[in-house]
């Protein structure tokens, strides 16, 4: 589904022809029209979508397609990719795609090996194994090769503004966080000690949070104290127990020394009741609802008891603890204006419109876990 409109993506999963795995069908909800249909030759493994471009991820192919008109844009020729891992940002103006490397480094061209596209462009170079490929898909060029770990890549996530990346190895010991496109900073969190497969990885929507789901039945959500770390390229020093001087002396220290050194590891953890099972996580920060505006009433209907004239009345109301007509703002009282008499004012708040940030920082975390053998 393309967020919260009435587009969604269908693939099917059965033997008949209608239910293909090779078939794309883009579907209306609220009109309940197809908008289009796209046959393959291989079985789908994934569609992501922003509000630009689809991403169609087969096991040796990226298709990219133009969301306006649905044209084929562009195929990258990928590596094996058996568990479709890539991710795509959902920022229009940050439209990155990262996936594994492990293969061919593709190059700019025409589209290809896609539905209504000539033949595709060929490779350029290779990459390793627990190297990430940063494709611009608006530009339709790859911007970056990070390596991000020595073995192969189980996780990608990208962030919900297109500026931060995570990636997860193979071993699942060590996550790290990279930013987009240039990875000019890159931070390092410890998930265990203990090799584990990791099967889920999200961003909150305010980038702060990171949620880790692994196949030992544990998830781990770290905070992305992403200013207090060290850039440069280097791995820094994050989280609730990290600092930025462990990240300085980790600097200076080889790899695999600096890994042990930063104590940055998660600030919560959930554990599962039933583990090795599928998991799929997401996290977002809760707030809490404004405080309500008082509705007070207008000046003319207070007046002082002890005035004798209009001139009397002013000067009595500013020297008395009589109750004032300013408007209440957002924020409580403090307990030296409830005591003191506050200045009077004719003009009154209107109520906070409903879309208005209800408050800067957040009271809490909501995470949603689905487990099973659907996905």
């Amino acid at each position: 589904m393309l967020f919260s409109t009435s587009l969604v993506a269908i693939v099917g999963a059965g033997d008949q022809p209608q239910l293909s795995p090779r078939r794309l069908q883009v579907l209306n909800t609220k009109t309940r029209q197809i908008i289009c249909e796209l046959n393959f030759v291989t079985a789908i493994l994934k569609v992501l979508l922003n509000r630009k471009r689809m991403v169609v991820v087969m096991e040796t192919k990226l298709h990219i397609y133009d969301i306006s008109n649905m044209k084929i844009l562009h195929t990258i020729d990928t590596s094996p990719n058996p568990r479709a891992i890539c991710a795509f940002s959902p920022s229009t103006k940050n439209c990155f795609i990262a996936y594994p490397a492990g293969g061919t480094l593709p190059s700019a061209g025409a589209a290809g090996g896609a539905p209504g596209g000539p033949s595709g462009s060929g490779p350029a170079s290779a990459g390793g194994s627990g190297d990430i490929f940063v494709f611009d898909a608006l530009s339709l060029h790859t911007v970056n090769v990070i390596q991000a770990h020595k073995g192969a890549i189980s996780a990608v996530a990208v962030s919900q503004d297109g500026t931060l990346l995570a990636t997860a190895s193979s071993k699942g010991t060590v996550i790290r966080v990279h930013t987009l496109p240039k990875a000019s900073k890159s931070w390092t969190f410890r998930r265990g000690t203990y090799p584990a497969a990791i099967l889920s990885l999200a961003f909150s929507v305010d980038s702060k949070f990171l949620c880790v789901a692994s196949a030992t039945g544990t998830v781990h959500i770290f905070k992305l104290d992403l200013g207090a770390a060290g850039g440069g390229g280097g791995s820094g020093s994050a989280g609730s127990t990290g600092s930025s001087g462990y990240g300085l002396v980790a600097s200076y220290l080889p790899e695999v020394l600096s890994q042990v050194w930063e104590p940055a590891r998660d600030f919560a953890h959930i554990k599962l009741p039933s583990p090795g099972v599928p998991v799929l996580c997401a996290i977002t920060p809760t707030f809490s609802p404004p405080p309500a505006i008082e509705q007070v009433p207008s000046p003319s209907s207070t007046h002082s008891s002890t005035s004798s004239s209009s001139s009397q009345s002013s000067s009595s109301s500013s020297s008395s603890s009589s109750s004032s007509s300013s408007s209440s703002s957002l924020a409580p009282p403090s307990s030296s204006s409830s005591s003191s008499s506050s200045s009077s004012s004719s003009s009154t708040l209107s109520p906070v419109p409903s879309h208005s940030a209800p408050s800067s920082s957040p009271s809490g975390l909501k995470v949603l876990i689905l487990t099973g053998d659907g996905f």
